[in-house]
């Protein structure tokens, strides 16, 4: 279990380092200009409220990205065999095209890397390869159940992120927004509840076919009806 701490822990590191640059991206967006800064607001709402419409598109640069953290993961292993620098293209390239062609693989293999990582670190019968396994081909299993949560999730953590790093950039305009420069604990809570938000707006927006298919049966009531009357 110590090894299972270790590895969150690790993570939670990772995702540190990444929020420290956020204030970079706004760097970024600030220096573009005004309409840098507009585009990206738009497209993190655009993420927030129906990123996971976007299917292919979304499933592609998620899978992009965790097949460059896996290349990444599995370079020490093939060391030797390919230059160190390639793993990470391939797998970027390998996991972001066949993502885009079926989107379902992106949340399968997206559950199949964690789980192998987690599963690592509590050895089934002494050995980590099979709790790797067993863990890989178990949350492999929940994200293809779990595809529309996973695909949503990804979609609100993007659009949290551009439209953090909007606000952060035009804090030097709005002095109303400073406060998320001096305090980037409520910038954090801003992010996280835009998360929240955006995964639950997704979740629980009605699907265009839901209206349409109840229209053919209010249809053939209204239709019952007026047959009765002109019996």
């Amino acid at each position: 279990m110590t090894g299972l701490v270790a590895l969150l822990q690790a993570w939670l590191a990772a995702a540190e380092a990444l929020a420290a640059r956020l204030p970079d991206l706004a760097k970024a967006l600030a220096q573009g200009s005004w309409p840098a800064v507009v585009l990206a607001t738009a497209a993190g709402l655009v993420l927030l409220m129906a990123g996971a419409r976007l299917g292919p598109v979304l499933a592609a640069a998620g899978g992009a990205l965790l097949g460059w953290i896996a290349g990444g993961l599995a370079a020490p292993a093939v060391q030797g065999w390919l230059p160190a620098r390639l793993p990470p293209w391939v797998g970027a390239a390998g996991l972001g095209l066949s993502s885009a062609l079926v989107p379902e693989v992106y949340p399968i293999a997206l559950g199949l890397v964690m789980g192998a990582l987690l599963g690592s670190k509590v050895p089934l019968a002494g050995r980590a390869s099979l709790g790797a396994g067993v863990g890989g081909m178990a949350l492999a299993l929940l994200g293809a159940a779990l595809r529309r949560l996973v695909l949503a999730v990804t979609a609100a953590i993007a659009g949290a992120v551009l439209v953090t790093a909007a606000l952060l950039a035009s804090a030097g305009r709005f002095p109303a927004l400073a406060v998320l420069t001096q305090r980037p604990i409520i910038l954090a809570g801003l992010a996280a509840l835009l998360v929240v938000a955006g995964t639950a707006f997704q979740l629980g927006a009605r699907s265009p076919s839901g209206g349409k298919a109840r229209r053919p049966a209010r249809a053939s009531i209204h239709a019952d009806e007026w047959r009765d009357l002109q019996g």
